[in-house]
């Protein structure tokens, strides 16, 4: 296998295969019971990180770090290339020297279990980031010098046929590259057929990567290769992000019988004024505003944030951020496939998607006629007014998130003429929203998550609470549904915020259904973004590590996915906001858990 390692004894041995996810947290009830529990949940958070990154679609890393876990194994049959790079890597104790992430802020007190585990899911996470370094953009990851082929390539494909793409990345001088962590993304697609799927990437930390396709459907089958950012763009955004927290600014609003006082806020505020501290009691990082004189720190009711112009990059990473070093369509020069029909069998009926169910491999699905279908269970399509009442009749549903949880009521909206708003007094597009139908007892409520949160206009913090703390204020039962999510807004923070707020995700999660087994949890994951602007504070790469993260740290749980970053790939989204006909499908995809 190009660029293993073999291993023994203590020595980790990674895989490029996709392994059932082994790694549980069923038997562990809560995370804050016992100090042992907490070491138990840090040791398989961390392995099973490390495993998903290697096992799961797009692996952002170098290969060359097996070393790290086997500094003496050798393996004859890997190229001379990779043996030269595992002779270059960095020892394990070295790691503290080299880790980029934040410190906790000076006011915070001393670290805790929970800031110990943040620390070490980064650093490992650290290890799989490229470390690379260069002097001119012609050493950087040319798309028009990469060459593609077909491994092993048939007379004829079949339907069910796995299809395997060689990808060789060279630079702008035409030289091989010998390092990996380019970040890639892969589909096949028929726009005829309205079918798509993803692909399945294994870097080998080399500059050589392979993508596995699995052939869904009959018919003509185009493949799209993509270099969303090189491995050296993908270097300067990990570093960037766990720089500080100089991409965003804030101002709050305090305001008594007599005045209204807006002042400076964040996360990092330098300052020598009297500063409110907020978010430490909700167990989050702190969040300090400049006191106004003669007013208390509860009179603060309203927060707006925007975007800075700062950058961490050097003058010689911008250019590498240039659209047209964004999402550039390889030229690989394959043919389109003649997909087959080879047999008269049909496939066996499965199960419905359910809660609780163990993960879909990646791709976990794919699109048909513009229809999704999950690869290990079955979605069911609601069509008419009569199923999709009768399926929410009795239902609460709480959702949590940000603005592509208001496609979802804008689709409630569209699609449930009997839906009525009510008016919750609230402003701006954030506002909380509450839809009901009183002849069936159904309520749908949106409320945005809270901070971090970025909009330029203001917003209610009183009004907003954090996803963990309207989890734990649920008192749950079988009518209730909470459908959650967390993703762009937290993308222009340093990573440990993202992390601290899953951590306590998952707390209230399991609380929740420890009190109330028979209430529904669903994870919205993250969609694929903007691919045209602000790259550094809100690239998908971003996006794609806390989608891993996000996926690994609520193993377990009784909760179900709607996997919106697969489904987003396979439809070549760019935009944060899909369109219409994914919406439809994540709804149904929901449904078919709720009924």
């Amino acid at each position: 296998m190009p660029g293993s390692s073999p291993c023994s004894g203590a020595c980790w041995k990674p895989s490029l295969e996709i392994h059932p996810l082994f790694i549980t947290f069923q038997d562990i009830k809560m995370l804050t019971t016992t100090k042992m529990q907490y070491k138990i949940l840090l040791v398989l958070v961390v392995c099973g990180i490390i495993l998903l990154s290697f096992g799961v679609h797009q692996r952002v890393l170098q290969r060359h770090i097996f070393g790290s876990f086997c500094p003496n194994a050798e393996d004859p049959d890997s190229p001379l290339d990779a043996k030269e790079e595992r002779s270059k890597v960095v020892p394990m104790d070295f790691l503290e020297h080299f880790v980029s992430l934040k410190e906790p802020s000076p006011r915070k007190g001393p670290t805790n279990e929970t800031e110990e585990l943040i620390k070490r899911i980064i650093r490992e996470i650290d290890l799989m980031v490229p470390k690379v370094s260069f002097t001119h953009m012609d050493q950087t990851t040319s798309v028009g010098k990469s060459r593609a082929s077909i491994l092993n390539p048939k007379d004829r494909y079949c339907v069910g046929d796995n299809l395997t793409v060689h990808l060789d990345m060279f630079d702008y001088l035409g030289n091989r590259k010998t390092y990996g962590g380019d970040f890639l993304r892969a589909r096949v697609h028929s726009p005829d057929l309205a079918a798509a799927a993803s692909g399945r990437i294994t870097d080998f930390g080399n500059g050589s990567y392979q993508v596995d396709f699995t052939l869904f459907w009959v018919g003509k089958v185009k493949i799209s290769l993509l270099l969303i950012h090189p491995s050296e763009a993908v270097a300067a955004l990990w570093r960037g992000r766990n720089a500080g927290f100089k991409y965003v600014s804030h101002a709050a609003k305090f305001s008594s019988p007599t005045q209204s006082i807006d002042t400076a806020c964040g996360y990092d505020l330098q300052t020598t004024e009297e500063v409110c501290e907020y978010m430490e009691k909700k167990d989050e990082y702190p969040f300090y505003c400049i006191k106004p004189p003669q007013m208390s720190c509860s009179s603060m009711t309203h927060v707006a944030s925007s975007f800075t112009r700062h950058s961490y990059l050097t003058d010689l990473e911008r250019p590498l951020f240039d659209s047209s070093h964004i999402r550039a369509e390889i030229p690989h020069g394959l043919q389109d496939l003649d997909v087959l029909k080879c047999t008269n069998d049909s496939a066996p009926a499965k199960e419905p998607c359910k809660t609780g169910t163990p993960p879909l491999p990646f791709p976990g699905g794919y699109f048909y006629q513009n229809v999704w279908y999950p690869v290990s269970c079955g979605m069911r399509r609601f069509t008419s007014q009569d199923e999709i009442n009768g399926c929410l009749r009795g239902k609460s549903l709480r959702l949590i998130g940000d603005s592509t949880l208001i496609q979802w009521m804008k689709y409630f909206t569209d699609t449930f003429k009997n839906l009525k708003d009510l008016d919750l007094y609230d402003e701006g597009w954030q506002k909380s929203l509450l839809k009901v139908d009183p002849d069936r007892n159904i309520q749908i409520r949106f409320q945005k998550h809270g901070d971090p949160f970025v909009g330029i206009a203001r917003y209610s913090v009183l009004e907003n609470p954090t996803i963990p703390e309207v989890i734990a204020q649920v008192g749950g039962n079988k009518h209730t549904v909470i459908v959650f999510t967390a993703a762009t807004h937290f993308k222009p923070f340093p990573l440990h915020i993202f992390i601290r707020r899953v951590i306590n995700i998952r707390k209230a999660i399991q609380g929740l259904l420890l009190r109330s087994p028979d209430t529904k949890v669903i994870l919205k994951t993250e969609n694929t973004s903007f691919q045209d602007q602000n790259f550094e504070k809100i690239s998908d790469f971003h996006g794609y590590v806390q989608y891993l993260i996000m996926n690994r740290m609520l193993q377990g749980l009784n909760i179900g996915t709607v996997d919106a970053w697969d489904m987003t790939t396979a439809m070549a989204s760019n935009n944060v906001h899909p369109p219409p006909n994914v919406i439809e499908n994540e709804i149904n995809l929901l449904l078919t858990f709720l009924c």
